[in-house]
């Protein structure tokens, strides 16, 4: 049997690339990049190094651009709904729940200082394109889903006679640029699968760039589907050619729609846009998001992309089929139903429905990038669902602790809520009150976020469960040498903890939230009494790899048994220069995820030959069988490179 070559592919941060210089032998070290012409550098630097990104150190703030801030009050400007009052679309007092109430881009400019002193480092806008201009119901498009033109800024985001262009709009470009200096990304909330409802006759009314692109109701070039309503939300088909909740779905089959959608969102991208929230997943077939992603990433190499699986499961096929093969992250609803379950008591078994979420991560090629939260804008607030801020404290421990990307819904940081109707929808997208950053829940987010940015074991690191009732959580995070435990009781009355076997170094640590001292000794907890409705959290801060470049390798697609541990070789110093005895070890993340962090001190560029090796503790070693991979370094920075057992990527 002939061994298939992987001489030709790269993947770095899930973008594939081919390069057909590699097909000649480079022999037993690193070929450097100055050997190659000039025009093959020029186009690697674009394609692997311009801006690599390991997003699961990134913490998200979630806003409703709406809602979250007016800044034009201040300035004495008009926003861009005031002057479409008559038609009724903009409610000043803010009582009508339906209607815009005057946040805009300004308004979150001005108030950056108070989510990059929080902690944030990427902030998700809701959709910020132009919408439809009219009422449904006495609704208007407030939340951004009913697009009119994807080429357009949503006039009332920004004063009043400024230009909507997206090149050219002064207000996107000084929003993006206040977000980088404060090392802030611009997370883009996008939508893919339709555009409008109908509305006073109207529907699907979509403009290119202010150009007649399409409407259903003439729909002569067929942009969409015209199949009526989703009955059934368990018939595949129907989830991708019917319509929810009316909105005009568009025909992915078209290649002028699919044209029209990838060059709307790369301009987007040019515009500094660094990653994508991309809406309604389930509602489009896998091969056209592997079209899209592969689109967008090769447009903005380094790009993350995570998208929205209403109520995924890990245990129902479908969905992970999505997360794994469409070339984006998800939302982890599964997660967030744990979390709301286990505090509401909505379904029993208290922790064990959090426990039982992360059971499942093996499922998952990368588990811990998916992006995880308590709540959002298609579902009640935390506190509406349990109406005490101690138990949303302790869910927000659980949020920035546990593994994938914290999303932090906007306000939940000052208790933001609204308890009408329970909640639900639109009362779960109050205005923005409060921004005190002396406040309780502000200074506790702010702690846990501070650790998340200095301990790496709770963005890279396994989880390891010592004690665990309905009540009562004890588990730790553990990368390398680094290492954070948490405690977790809900419970109304003080749990004493006996454990053992905590994979926490022994030493005296000071609990991060309360301040109490705790020891641990042997990997042992004895007698230690936890207060009621509170949490405790330590930290061991290791030493991260610190080098020029630092590389973060991660393997799927190899489900390790006790007793085995993954490697790896390579032809360079830190992989031993193929010696087995000199392999990298790598660090377990779950049954099928293992990761290390390598560094390297080079000279320029470079190409690095490698591959993975399973040890055994009883066995001889399984070496990956296929010919070597090889991946393109940069000179210095921080780049992800994720691979897959046995599978040239």
């Amino acid at each position: 049997m002939e061994l298939q070559p992987c001489l030709d592919l790269v993947k770095v941060r899930h973008t594939t690339l081919r390069f057909p210089f590699f097909d000649h032998d480079v022999g037993s070290g690193f070929l450097p990049l100055s050997d190659l012409t000039s025009a093959v550098v020029a186009d690697l630097k674009h394609q692997m190094f311009d801006a690599p990104v390991d997003f699961r150190s990134e913490v998200i703030y979630f806003l409703i651009v709406d809602r979250f801030h007016d800044g034009h009050d201040v300035a004495g400007d008009q926003e861009g709904s005031e002057k479409e009052e008559a038609k009724g679309l903009f409610d000043k007092s803010r009582q009508d729940w339906g209607k815009y109430w005057g946040g805009n881009l300004q308004g979150i400019i001005n108030k950056i200082d108070y989510l990059k002193e929080l902690g944030v480092t990427a902030l998700w806008l809701s959709p910020l394109f132009e919408q439809v201009s009219d009422l449904q119901f006495s609704r208007a498009p407030m939340h951004g889903y009913w697009t009119r033109d994807f080429k357009r800024i949503n006039p009332r985001f920004v004063k009043v006679g400024e230009s909507t262009s997206i090149s050219q709009s002064p207000t996107l470009k000084t929003l993006v640029d206040a977000c980088h200096a404060a090392g802030i990304k611009i997370v883009l909330d996008i939508v893919c699968n339709h555009s409008s409802p109908d509305i006073n006759g109207s529907k699907g009314v979509v403009l290119d760039d202010g150009q007649p692109l399409a409407d259903f109701n003439h729909d002569h070039n067929g942009f969409y589907y015209h199949e009526g309503e989703i009955t059934d939300w368990e018939d595949e088909y129907q989830l991708i050619h019917l319509e929810m909740m009316g909105l005009a779905t568009f025909n992915e089959k078209n290649i002028h729609y699919r044209n029209y959608i990838k060059s709307a969102i790369q301009m987007w991208l040019d515009a500094g846009v660094d990653a994508l929230r991309v809406d309604t997943l389930k509602h489009m077939p896998i091969w056209f998001w592997q079209e899209f992603t592969t689109a967008m990433k090769a447009h903005k190499p380094g790009l993350f992309m995570f998208g929205e699986y209403g109520f995924s499961k890990p245990w129902e096929q479908r969905s992970v089929d999505y997360a794994n093969n469409i070339g984006m992250s998800i939302l982890d609803f599964g997660l967030c139903d744990g979390i709301r379950f286990c505090f509401s008591g909505q379904e029993p078994g208290g922790f064990h429905q959090v426990e039982r979420v992360l059971n499942y991560d093996r499922v998952y090629q990368r588990a811990n990038e998916l992006v995880t939260f308590i709540d959002n804008h298609d579902m009640p607030r935390f506190l509406s669902i349990v109406p005490d801020s101690r138990k949303l404290d302790l869910a927000l421990v659980l949020l920035t602790t546990l593994r994938g990307v914290p999303c932090l819904f906007y306000g939940t940081e000052q208790y933001l809520n609204n308890g009408t109707n329970g909640g639900q929808d639109p009362y779960n997208r109050p205005m923005m009150e409060s921004w005190d950053m002396s406040s309780h829940s502000f200074k506790l987010v702010q702690t846990l976020l501070d650790l998340r940015h200095r301990n790496q074991a709770l963005s890279l690191g396994s989880h390891h469960t010592a004690w665990i009732n309905d009540d009562f959580y004890l588990y730790t995070r553990n990368f390398r040498d680094s290492a954070v435990m948490v405690m977790v009781n809900k419970s109304d009355d003080d749990h004493v903890v006996d454990a053992e076997n905590i994979q926490m170094p022994d030493g005296s640590y000071t609990c991060l939230i309360t301040g109490f001292p705790v020891n641990i000794t042997n990997g042992r907890l004895q007698g230690y009494r936890v207060h009621g409705n509170s949490a405790m959290v330590i930290s061991a801060e290791g030493v991260p790899v610190e080098a020029p470049l630092v590389v973060v390798f991660q393997i799927n697609g190899f489900e390790t048994q006790p007793g085995q541990s993954i490697a790896i070789i390579g032809d360079c110093d830190e992989m031993g220069h193929w010696d087995h005895a000199k392999a990298y070890g790598m660090e377990y993340v779950n049954q099928n995820t293992w990761t290390a962090t390598v560094g390297f001190n080079r000279s320029g560029p470079s190409v690095l030959n490698f591959k993975f090796i399973v040890f055994q503790e009883n066995g001889e070693p399984i070496v990956e069988y296929l010919i070597n991979r090889k991946t393109v370094l940069p000179q210095e920075g921080r780049i992800a490179v994720d691979c897959f057992w046995n599978h040239a990527n």
